[in-house]
This record gives structure tokens, C-alpha cells and sequence, in this order.
């Protein structure tokens, strides 16, 4: 089942080469690692990103606190 999120929205960083955060997301090029995550906005769900030529699958949830 899918797991709805609020997020905080223009958020990016870089945690590695393979890893990003995007508005409360991590994000990994790795597909295996992908984890079933649903659009709080319109129900659909989220499979992956593109940066740079690269794509980025949803992986894990920003536990970092907002300073």
C-alpha cells in the first residue's frame, strides 16, 4: 500500500553521488531500492525523476528536522 506525504515543497540536496533528497524524498538511481509512494495532491503514484539524463526512484523519507 502506498504511503501518502506531506511534504516540504523546493527542498534539494545532494547526499551523494547516487542519492538526492527532493521535497521531503530520497531519491536513489537504484530501481531495486524503489518504494511505493502516492501524491498527497492528485492520488497518483510517484515513480521516478529525471536529472541530469539521470533517473531517480523514491527510496526513503527525509527524517532530517527542519532547522
Amino acid at each position: 500500500m502506498a504511503k501518502a506525504v506531506q511534504t516540504q515543497m523546493n527542498e534539494f540536496r545532494k547526499l551523494d553521488n547516487d542519492r538526492i533528497v527532493l521535497d521531503g524524498l530520497v531519491w536513489d538511481k537504484n530501481p531495486d531500492k524503489a518504494i511505493e509512494v502516492k501524491d498527497v495532491d492528485n492520488g497518483f503514484k510517484v515513480h521516478s525523476i529525471r536529472l541530469d539524463g539521470q533517473y531517480y526512484y523514491p527510496v526513503g523519507y527525509d527524517k532530517r528536522k527542519n532547522k
